[in-house]
């Protein structure tokens, strides 16, 4: 095996434009590694200039109402580490900033789509997409050629003549096209590590991209070397090669988020609007005290407190009717949000396990996963920040009830060290094993190919006498 890696490598290198177009790849990785981290730095130091302007502004405020404060909101930020420089995923097109108020639960804003020119909608040059695209396209062409060297130097009949099994020398090609692969993988992942840090969680998610992309460039190869040995016309394999590249890049995965998207459809911006103010209207509103509930809701009050009106309760009913706007609010909230993030889940699965004919979309899904840029991971933080602001306003509102003021007292205000004391949001990411549970689908499928194509080679015997 020593020597045949030896003798693919030094024919590798001997191969006209080979040096040039390795100088290229490697010049390209880099200016997208460099890219990435620049717009890193940017984004992030952004991100915290005006977190930490934020919360200053929070901190001096000055005596204020606390249902004032809960309209004054503040803005979270969708944390980023050194493998969203890798891979973009959905970053740009959903955007990282929340703003968080009362009676609402709002969307992602500033997406890089919505805000840039048209260029800027197809996506951002990452090195995810020269190590999924370019590189795998050089590797697939390299193991045809090298088959078809060899059968066209005719060096391959006195391999087989002197009883080396074909398999070996396939074996053999593969490995010398997949270790320098993976170098190139390697390089781009420590670069961008060693610049910007890392930390356990980081490293357990840098293994499953070495782990995705490694088995992604083992069955890109292993097919192109299994397909051109099954071939007697080189035209037909190299056909068969690009149309198969053409397919797995282009059309398939078009098809599987189209029928994706006809199975679990999803609602439509002003639909999905209308149809939560539908719900939200049939339910307490805080700010309409003519509401049918705020009867139940103020006899209940009334009844706990054995008083017979509002003016005579030694608490401030009206942070009661707020609180409980929030809770009818939040069922509102959860019973739409939760329905279309139940449906973008079950898309996800769906183009998942679609993808077994396209090992490409599995790793898309595996490097957009670990890089923290998946839909799963902009659910999380949603959920996660919605989680934030439920214990944000109810604290607000709880404040603005037990405070010490009496209903109908809007002018109460409540000192700064109160407001100092709401901690600011921070977001944790899943962990390495819950990231593992979603992208179990498409490792499966990509260990199956792998299977598939080791069985295709053993078992490929070419006729000496064809060659």
């Amino acid at each position: 095996m020593k020597s045949i890696l030896s003798t693919e490598w030094k024919n590798l290198l001997r191969t006209p434009g080979m040096v040039f177009v390795l100088l290229v790849l490697a010049a390209a990785l880099g200016f997208t590694a460099w890219a990435g981290l620049e717009e890193y730095r940017v984004v992030a130091r952004m991100e915290a200039e005006a977190k930490t302007h934020l919360r200053q502004q929070w901190e001096s405020m000055g005596p204020s109402n606390p249902h004032s404060a809960a309209h004054y909101g503040t803005y979270v930020f969708k944390k980023n580490h050194a493998l969203t420089a890798f891979d973009e995923g959905v970053n740009g097109y959903v955007g990282r900033t929340l703003y968080l108020e009362g009676h609402r639960q709002n969307e992602l804003v500033q997406s890089d789509a919505a805000q840039g020119d048209l260029l800027s909608r197809f996506g951002k040059l990452r090195p995810a997409l020269i190590l999924q695209i370019i590189l795998p396209l050089l590797l697939l062409l390299f193991a045809f050629q090298s088959v078809r060297g060899e059968r066209d130097a005719d060096r391959l009949r006195l391999l087989l003549v002197q009883g080396v099994p074909y398999s070996q020398i396939l074996y053999g090609k593969l490995w010398s096209l997949w270790i320098p692969g993976m170098g190139f993988v390697l390089l781009t992942l420590g670069i961008q590590m060693g610049l910007l840090g890392f930390s356990t969680p980081i490293l357990a998610r840098a293994f499953l991209l070495i782990l995705g992309y490694g088995l992604f460039y083992w069955i890109v190869i292993g097919l192109a070397l299994w397909l051109s040995s099954k071939t007697t016309k080189s035209y037909t394999a190299l056909s068969w090669l690009l149309g198969i590249w053409i397919v797995w890049v282009i059309f398939y995965p078009k098809v599987t988020y189209s029928v994706a998207g006809i199975l679990y459809p999803l609602p439509d911006r002003v639909g999905f609007a209308e149809s939560m103010k539908a719900d939200r209207s049939a339910l307490l509103d805080g700010h309409n005290p003519e509401e049918e509930a705020l009867k139940s809701l103020e006899d209940s009050v009334l009844q706990a407190y054995g008083v017979t009106s509002k003016d005579e309760l030694p608490i401030n009913f009206d942070g009661l009717l707020m609180q409980a706007d929030e809770e009818f609010g939040n069922q509102v909230w959860d019973k739409h949000f939760g329905e279309l993030h139940e449906q973008m889940q079950k898309q996800k699965s769906w183009v998942q396990w679609a993808s077994l004919p396209n090992p490409f979309g599995n790793l898309q899904s595996l490097s957009m996963g670990a890089a923290g840029t998946d839909n799963f991971h902009q659910v999380d933080f949603l959920q996660e920040a919605e989680d934030y602001r439920r214990v944000f306003i109810r604290t607000l509102n709880e404040r603005h009830a037990y405070g010490g003021s009496r209903t109908g007292d809007w002018g109460y205000k409540e000192d700064q060290a109160f407001f100092n004391s709401i901690a600011d949001f921070q977001y944790t990411e899943p962990s390495f094993f819950d990231l593992i549970r979603q992208q179990i689908p498409s490792l499966l499928l990509l260990f199956a190919w792998i299977g598939l194509l080791t069985v295709g080679i053993v078992r490929v015997q070419p006729k000496i006498s064809a060659l």
